[in-house]
């Protein structure tokens, strides 16, 4: 092999490993993410939670008692969690969601999430 296709090989296989004029190339994609929110004592644990448009947020019910899981103003609702029980979520819109609890509305919690959005709320 002569010293040209050597040097083109070499110049090949740095690009490939993102290594090119002494800077290394990051490209990152984030997969999307599951996030549990365990509901007990009454309570979401975490009650407040950071995702990102395409992650999941997945409740679980681990009271005794059923649990119904709303968006304050109604926009997405859960069907009623008996115990262990899960209901999950697809996020797909950025910005801070408050949600509370119909049957026990003192309980109550918060989704934010960051980045790029595609315009709505959906389930699964």
């Amino acid at each position: 092999m002569t010293y040209p296709h050597i040097h083109k090989l070499v110049l090949v296989g740095l690009l490939m490993m993102g290594v090119f004029g002494g800077e290394v190339v990051a490209q990152t994609t984030s997969l999307p993410q599951r996030h549990v929110v365990k509901i007990q004592d009454f309570a979401f644990q975490p009650p407040q939670i950071t995702v990102a448009p395409g992650d999941t947020v997945v409740w679980v019910n681990k009271d005794f008692v059923p649990h119904f899981v709303s968006l304050a103003n109604g926009r997405w609702q859960s069907d009623v969690l008996e115990e262990d029980k899960t209901w999950e979520l697809l996020v797909d819109e950025t910005g801070s969601f408050h949600y509370v609890c119909i049957f026990h509305p003192e309980m109550a919690g918060e989704v934010t999430a960051h980045g790029h959005s595609a315009l709505s709320l959906n389930q699964p």
